[in-house]
């Protein structure tokens, strides 16, 4: 008995999860179908997929075997495995957010039209991208992380971290409400600079305390570049010339420019990063980093830049 109770408890348990995700999948769809049609109609693309679902648990929501293609329907210009998102919420900042889409592909027949100038053998690739918003709420500390991926090429990545970002997350949420509150109807132009105005006044405040990039080679990063330095008329040697010459003229700090000599050269990695004094806010910074154009090293020195390439 004891057993058959366990039992019923729990697919009573599953059956209201798959029930309460089910009435979440039905009300996103609608929001989601209502967010296509206005990016269908502002970019004169198409965007269909064949499922959707979400979920209660991590307020997550996927899309998959989706394709977009020209609004007469005639031609597919790419596809996309999946696209997840999740943590967002409507009526709160929540402490993580995330974005992730798998296999982005562009069709054949839109690589076949493609002028001979454009890198057709990096665009013919896959790629993935994962990307996350991190907020403290007690700190008002906030962490982007964006990982892009061509496959077998090379995988690009940027961090950024900011202090005081609790101005902005409440002007990005009271927006995002208003938007809901008029229907998704286009805002008016006065409303436009009010959105505006608010995103300012709080991007203003911010403090930047750390950058971080990347690019890190998967196997084909040297042959990509090599194929498009060739569609340029370019050779490799005539590249590492041209950019160990541009490097003689422009103010960088030694350090800097030997790691992207070094990369130049070996195509394999290149990583930067910059730690940020704190209590600066980004208009304060950008105006030192204007005042030291100039002075390379005590530009690098007063970001505590870090540069290395290979």
């Amino acid at each position: 008995m004891k057993k058959l109770v366990i039992a019923v408890a729990v697919a009573a348990v599953a059956g209201g999860a798959y029930y309460a995700n089910y009435t979440a999948t039905q009300e996103v769809k609608k929001v989601v179908d209502q967010q296509i049609a206005a990016l269908s109609a502002q970019s004169g693309v198409e965007v269909m997929y064949d499922d959707i679902s979400a979920s209660v648990f991590n307020n997550s929501v996927q899309l998959s075997g989706i394709k977009v293609q020209s609004v007469e329907g005639d031609e597919q210009v790419a596809s996309i495995d999946t696209i997840e998102v999740t943590g967002y919420e409507e009526d709160a900042i929540p402490p993580h957010t995330g974005f992730v889409m798998t296999n982005f592909r562009f069709s054949d027949s839109f690589l076949a039209q493609l002028p001979q100038s454009a890198n057709s053998k990096l665009a013919s690739k896959s790629y993935n991208v994962d990307s996350s918003l991190d907020y403290n709420k007690d700190s008002g500390d906030s962490d982007f992380a964006l990982k892009v991926t061509a496959a077998d090429v090379a995988d690009v990545t940027f961090n950024l971290g900011l202090a005081k970002s609790t101005p902005l997350m409440e002007a990005s949420l009271a927006i995002s409400q208003q938007q809901k509150a008029s229907g998704g109807a286009q805002p008016t132009l006065e409303q436009q600079l009010q959105q505006q105005s608010k995103m300012m006044a709080a991007m203003s405040e911010l403090e930047p305390r750390s950058v971080e990039f990347a690019i890190e080679d998967q196997g084909e990063l040297k042959a990509v570049v090599e194929s498009f330095l060739e569609a340029q008329g370019m050779t490799h040697e005539q590249f590492q010339q041209m950019v160990t010459m541009q490097l003689q003229q422009a103010p960088v700090s030694a350090d800097l420019a030997t790691a992207i000599t070094n990369f130049a050269n070996g195509l394999s990695s290149l990583s930067l990063s910059a730690s940020l004094p704190e209590g600066k806010t980004m208009l304060e910074i950008n105006q030192q980093i204007m005042s030291l154009a100039g002075q390379p090293e005590e530009l690098a020195k007063f970001i505590n830049l870090d540069a290395k390439g290979e």
